[in-house]
């Protein structure tokens, strides 16, 4: 019997252990840097984020959103993962969301730094280290005047955005809730992104709300 109740206490602190363990992790996350073949990178435009909920992770790993499974215990295993498949701008980038991803799904072990950084390590020194972002942040938007042809669940039409005037376009597989897009025309917008509970794995896990038209 002594045994028994033993074996229950130990069987309880794990799954203790485990239930914590994601409470700490579970958030959203962008990429700050990576090293990946001896190299270490920063994100130069659209940073690639991370979302983990449970045993679940998704995100934009740079011209693709991903999603699949995570655990930590007894060790951290990543994925599989599964990806959209839309081409990116550039073998740059195509080589940069391969590496991100590759670090990422042979990722050994994981540290939480500080409350609010997340690093991945891999078996050759390879490293993903994210900052956790707040549940709803403000920011501007540039949208150009014409969308272009993008493919996520099934081929669409996407705005093209930038955070700078100056910024390279990128493309935007949400909409912006009151926002009145007309093509032709090109906006400055604030809008606040909104963090989505329990958002379906092949949906974005933010939403974004028009604040204000800023100007063209």
């Amino acid at each position: 019997m002594k045994m028994l109740k033993n074996t229950a206490l130990i069987a309880l602190l794990s799954l203790s252990t485990l239930v914590e363990a994601r409470s700490l992790l579970d958030g959203d996350y962008v990429l700050n840097e990576w090293r990946h073949a001896g190299t270490s990178y920063r994100p130069q435009e659209k940073a690639p984020t991370l979302t983990i909920q449970g045993d679940r992770i998704s995100g934009f790993a740079g011209c693709n959103r991903y999603s699949g499974a995570i655990s930590t215990l007894p060790k951290l295993k990543v994925g599989p993962l599964a990806t959209t498949r839309m081409a990116c701008l550039g073998d740059g980038a195509q080589r940069n969301e391969s590496a991100v991803l590759a670090v990422l799904e042979g990722a050994q072990r994981f540290k939480l730094k500080q409350p609010n950084r997340l690093e991945f390590n891999g078996a050759k020194g390879e490293r993903l280290t994210f900052v956790r972002q707040p549940d709803a942040t403000e920011q501007v938007l540039y949208i150009a005047p014409e969308k272009k042809s993008c493919t996520g669940v099934a081929p669409m039409e996407c705005m093209q955005v930038r955070e700078t005037p100056s910024g390279e376009w990128s493309l935007f597989y949400n909409q912006i809730e009151g926002f009145n897009y007309v093509a032709g025309k090109s906006y400055k917008v604030k809008v606040r992104r909104e963090k989505v509970a329990n958002p379906p794995a092949d949906a974005s896990a933010f939403k974004y709300v028009l604040l204000e038209v800023l100007g063209d």
